[in-house]
């Protein structure tokens, strides 16, 4: 449905078939030399793959049905379609972005940012703007889309699926920390449980109270009475919210009345951070380096492992195969 017509591939000899829009196009490479003859013919996309590996790709306790070995899915979007045994597509979804609007279904006028059809959401986020203000678009690990509620089909996908809550944190935690500081706090609530971390160095918790977002540092030393804090980074944080500076001594609240994003992150001039004004004068000085942040997530008992700044943060695991656990917020 979308192409741009360049020189195309030249080719010998021609071929002997028809194909039509869409079909794959894959190079021969020397591949893979096993040590005897296979039983069977296979097509082409069937699924190759190691059953004693143990640490990589799906490793959960439900087993799959099927696999698949392609076309590769990418990430951050694409389309899946669901075939009965005749060939004909029962049921169809873009993942995000509009990929084929044959695939898509539901009301195709508008949907999310860009107003480009209906689609899943898909579990990625923008983790900055340009000059490496904190990274890219990147993926989040064990996070997925799901039906809500379980099971729903409205033949819709700008309503029928929802993505678990998630967020990650915006400055490191220490073993035995009661708070954390986040990127979001959308969709979270006191009584649901946190998971934080992937893999061996996953732990859960569950909420005791929901703050406000936002971490990052001074980028450079402030005197007292001034009311610009210089950051590396503004990410989570709004007008109007009350975040704290500093520690010990020194530590004191303020109130946003605005946020200044800088457009350089090089060189030494003036504009090498973003900038939080707050609503009055500081009372104290705070170095280069101090922390500025909001009030974050604060659990009922203590972390048992550090966890690095950037870790995910979500309130369900996936669970392929059964029922899914998505939950959203009272409006």
């Amino acid at each position: 449905p979308f192409n741009s017509p360049g020189t195309g591939i030249s080719f010998e000899p021609a071929t002997a078939v028809g194909h039509s829009s869409n079909e794959p196009v894959l190079p021969l490479s020397s591949g893979i030399t096993i040590d005897r003859p296979l039983s069977n013919d296979h097509g082409i996309d069937a699924a190759v793959y190691d059953p004693e590996v143990t640490t990589a790709g799906y490793q959960e306790a439900q087993k799959p049905d099927q696999w698949f070995g392609g076309p590769a899915l990418f990430a951050s979007a694409g389309n899946m379609v669901l075939r009965d045994a005749a060939g004909n597509v029962v049921d169809g979804l873009n993942y995000g972005e509009l990929v084929d609007p044959w695939a898509a279904e539901g009301y195709q006028a508008t949907s999310g940012a860009g107003a480009r059809g209906c689609y899943v959401p898909a579990p990625v986020g923008n983790f900055g703007n340009f000059f490496f203000r904190g990274g890219g678009r990147v993926t989040f690990p064990n996070i997925s889309s799901g039906r809500f509620p379980d099971g729903l089909d409205e033949d819709n996908n700008c309503t029928d699926f929802r993505l678990q809550s998630s967020a990650s944190l915006a400055a490191a935690s220490a073993a035995g920390a009661t708070n954390i500081k986040v990127t979001s706090v959308a969709d979270f609530e006191i009584g649901q449980k946190l998971i934080i971390d992937n893999g061996t160095n996953s732990e859960g918790a569950v909420i005791a109270i929901v703050g406000t977002a936002g971490a990052t540092t001074a980028g450079d030393a402030t005197d007292a009475g001034s009311t610009a804090i210089p950051v590396t980074g503004t990410r989570g944080f709004n007008t109007g919210q009350t975040i704290t500076i500093d520690s010990g001594q020194s530590r004191e609240s303020a109130v946003i009345a605005s946020i200044s994003r800088s457009r350089r992150r090089f060189g030494s001039g003036e504009n090498r951070y973003d900038t939080l004004f707050v609503a009055s004068p500081m009372a104290y000085a705070h170095d280069a380096g101090a922390q500025v942040s909001g009030s974050g997530i604060t659990f009922a008992t203590p972390l048992t492992m550090a966890h690095e700044n950037g870790t995910p943060v979500t309130n369900n695991a996936p669970t392929p195969g059964m029922p899914n656990q998505y939950t959203r917020k009272p409006q």
